[in-house]
Formats: C-alpha cells, sequence, structure tokens
C-alpha cells in the first residue's frame, strides 16, 4: 500500500518579499487614501470655523448697528466713515462707544478684518488712519482670510442705502452720512488660499432705525398781504425726510443763536419765539407802516433736530 508525502518546506524568500511589497503598495495607497480624506476633512472644518467666525462678527455688528446712536442738535451725524472697506459709527450705549470695523489690507491672500472700539472722546486727526488703529481703546482680529479684493475681485465688504433726497451713489461725500438708512455686510474668507475648498460668503443687512435726517424749513413766498397792516406768512413748505410731524416756531427780526437751539430741552420753546404754529398772521401797529420786518421760521422735528429758515424781509403797510 503507497502513501503520498508531504513537502515540510515554507514559502521561498522571492514569495515573502513578493507579498511584503504587495503589502506596503496597498497599505501606502490606503494610508494617502486616507492622509487627503484627512487634511480635506480637516480643511473643510478650518473653513467653515473661519465662516462661523465671521457670521458671529456681522451679528455683532448688526447688534451694535440696531443700537446706533441718535443723532442731537449737537452731534448730527454718528456715523464718522462708510467707505467700502472701513466703517465707523457711534452706539447709544452709556458709555456713547464708538465703533469700526475695517480691513487691514484688503487686496492681499493675508487680509484681516478688525473690530475696535472707543468710549473716549474722538479725534479725528489720529484715529481714522490706519487699520488697526493704535489710538483705539480695543482692537481685535475678528476674521482672517478676508478675500473680498483678492484677484483683482472687488466686492464691497459694505454696501449703503440711503434716503430718497439722497444722491444715486450714496455716500458721496461726508454730507451724504446721516442719509443712509441700510447697511449690507457681505465677508468672503478664504482660510486656506490655494486648496480645493472653495471660499465662503456670509452676508447680513441692518435698518438703522435710529438715523434721523433733519427737516428742512421753507417760508413760501411771497408773504401775503391780508388787510392793512395785516400780514400772512405760511410755513406749509417744511419738510421732514422721514415724514415726521414738525413743530414750528416764528421769530421776528432775530432768530435764536446756535447755542440756544442746542441747549433748548426738545420739550421746550425757543427763546424768543414770536408765534408757534404752520402759518402765522401778523397784525402790526400803525407806527410800523412804512419800516422793514425780517422773520424767520424754525422747524424742530420729533429726533430735536432743527433748521432754520432764510430770512423773509418785507416793508409794511
Amino acid at each position: 500500500m503507497s502513501r503520498s508525502l508531504r513537502r515540510d518546506d515554507g514559502f521561498t524568500m522571492i514569495e515573502l518579499l513578493l507579498v511584503c511589497v504587495i503589502s506596503l503598495v496597498v497599505f501606502g495607497a490606503t494610508l494617502t487614501a486616507w492622509t487627503s480624506i484627512y487634511n480635506s476633512n480637516r480643511s473643510v472644518e478650518h473653513q467653515n470655523d473661519n465662516a462661523e467666525a465671521a457670521r458671529v462678527a456681522l451679528d455683532r455688528a448688526a447688534r451694535q448697528l440696531r443700537n446706533l446712536a441718535n443723532p442731537t442738535v449737537n452731534a448730527i451725524t454718528t456715523i464718522k466713515r462708510a467707505t467700502d472697506y472701513d466703517f465707523i459709527f457711534q452706539t447709544s450705549d452709556p458709555t456713547k462707544t464708538w465703533v469700526r470695523y475695517c480691513v487691514d489690507a484688503p487686496g492681499t491672500a493675508g487680509a484681516t478684518l478688525w473690530e475696535s472700539e472707543h468710549q473716549d472722546a474722538f479725534n479725528d486727526s489720529t484715529m481714522l488712519d490706519g487699520c488697526p488703529n493704535t489710538n483705539w481703546n480695543r482692537k481685535v482680529s475678528v476674521v482672517q482670510g478676508v478675500t473680498n479684493q483678492l484677484g483683482g475681485l472687488d466686492r464691497n465688504l459694505f454696501t449703503y442705502e440711503c434716503s430718497v433726497n439722497a444722491l444715486a451713489s450714496c455716500p458721496a461725500s461726508e454730507a451724504d452720512y446721516s442719509k443712509i438708512t441700510n447697511v449690507g455686510m457681505s465677508v468672503w474668507v478664504d482660510a486656506k488660499i490655494g486648496d480645493r475648498v472653495s471660499e465662503l460668503n456670509v452676508s447680513t443687512g441692518v435698518f438703522l432705525r435710529n438715523q434721523n435726517e433733519g427737516p428742512t424749513a421753507v417760508v413760501t413766498e411771497p408773504v401775503g398781504k391780508l388787510q392793512a397792516l395785516r400780514w400772512f406768512l405760511n410755513g406749509s413748505g417744511s419738510s421732514d425726510p422721514e415724514g415726521r410731524t414738525l413743530e414750528y416756531f416764528w421769530f421776528e427780526d432775530t432768530p435764536p443763536t446756535a447755542s440756544e437751539i442746542a441747549n433748548t430741552p426738545c420739550t421746550q420753546e425757543f427763546p424768543g419765539t414770536d408765534w408757534r404754529g404752520v402759518t402765522y398772521t401778523k397784525k402790526f401797529a400803525a407806527a410800523d407802516a412804512g419800516l422793514s420786518r425780517t422773520f424767520y421760521l424754525l422747524v424742530r422735528d420729533p429726533g430735536c433736530l432743527t433748521s432754520l429758515s432764510k430770512p423773509i424781509t418785507f416793508k409794511v403797510s
């Protein structure tokens, strides 16, 4: 009876080397794929973190803008600068904080959005230049990798809408700052320029509910003579950009000074007021016949902003 014999030898060296090479190739490919996936995931996370930082910054800016300081007689506008990449405004908190959002180098890959705050008096000569500016009380980098202008693009960080009385291009100058009624903010961010993760955009818009453009006082000419020594002045041509109800104050010969206007409480009558109302019927004394008289109209809106008309002069008869 025959019996088969089994070989006791194992793999040859060549076979072992071949297996090792194949294993290394498979492991290398797996490691490469895993590394690519990991790096891609990290890039996406980094980009999302950067976009979230932008979202937090714009949410904070929106809250501050909704708390924009109310204009006063002494400070008609509470916006100090409104350009494409630099916005400075004052809030109505107890310390009347000045806030600034600006981009330090808009056209570079390393551009950064900065937020600055200042609670003391604003100095135009030292606090408007540079972003960030060392003269501000507080300054912090809030968004990095801002790409609004990268690669020759020009996607404004800030856009503005103005009241109906504004110029087509608004703001055309600082004189238009009080007319700004809406502010749009749009940040493009790219955490790592050149990787496969696309840049992201975060945007918001804010209606400036505390903005208040000053009224315009107008006395309609010619002045009407009702009868002998009795004259009629009409201030109904006065207007308010926001359509608010105005108060009318008439003055004969001498209007209030700028100091008197600024220091008169909003609930009180101006010193020297001859008459209050949209129209003014003036009855002169016989001794006034032949004399010239000058009248002024001062209007005040609910926000305490005022406007003084040009002088209206006529000879009493």
